[in-house]
């Protein structure tokens, strides 16, 4: 079924949602109900395991074909001063947030490329582009712009496909599974003057995901009411 708004026309093909399980990516696929297949640990699929990645795409091509979206959503979130995070946790967030992404690509992406047409979008955070210290949660904005990278790369690596590859980087979004301390401490540098809902960022990811964004490919589109942190 293909979804249209009444300005952007997104095309057919099947949207492979890396994460749709809680917060944004659950918005996400609640936005595309008949044409997302979601990957999270609960649906038997361990993003982090690059042999568990590699089954699960096998039964998907075989299923559906190569996607027209890879859409990854997931990174755990750590909020530690540098010098107090352990080893065990500097691992952990880059295997969550970046390892995944990698290893999601490596799998997915040759396919589209077979397609000729598509779109990546990965995630990030508002400010992990910014060349400035982020003191409160170093390791997870570095990781995040490992993830940003990432993106620049590939965008410019397949750009004569067809595919474009971008990223989201939200700000101060409030769902059930969003750190509540951290988003109550930080509120009063969002100029808005309140923190973002999922649906602010569905709206990005619908357009990203449009015939009308085709030439729009290794940007990041931040999300945050203006954040000034």
């Amino acid at each position: 079924m293909t979804n249209t708004g009444h300005a952007n026309h997104i095309p057919d093909g099947q949207i492979l949602l890396v994460g749709g399980g809680q917060g944004i990516g659950r918005a996400i696929a609640a936005d595309f109900p008949e044409r997302s297949t979601i990957w999270t640990r609960k649906s038997g699929v361990d993003t982090t395991d690059e042999a568990a990645v590699r089954d699960a795409y096998i039964s998907f091509e075989d299923k559906y074909g190569a996607p027209y979206a890879l859409i990854h959503t997931i990174g755990d979130f750590v909020e530690q001063p540098l010098l107090e995070t352990t080893d065990s946790t500097y691992h952990h967030l880059f295997a969550s947030n970046v390892d995944t992404v990698f290893q999601t690509i490596q799998a997915v992406v040759p396919s589209m490329l077979k397609r000729g047409t598509g779109r990546v979008i990965l995630f990030a955070a508002a400010g992990a582009d910014k060349q400035r210290a982020m003191l409160r949660a170093p390791v997870y904005f570095a990781a995040k712009a490992a993830v940003i990278q990432l993106a620049r790369s590939l965008a410019a690596e397949i750009a004569e496909s067809g595919i474009t590859v971008n990223v989201i980087a939200p700000g101060l979004i409030n769902h059930d599974h969003s750190h509540r301390e951290s988003q109550a401490r930080m509120l009063s540098k969002v100029p808005a003057g309140r923190l973002g809902h999922p649906q602010d960022v569905t709206a990005m990811v619908r357009y990203l995901l449009s015939a009308e964004a085709s030439y729009v490919t290794g940007q990041v589109l931040t999300v945050d009411g203006g954040l000034q942190a």
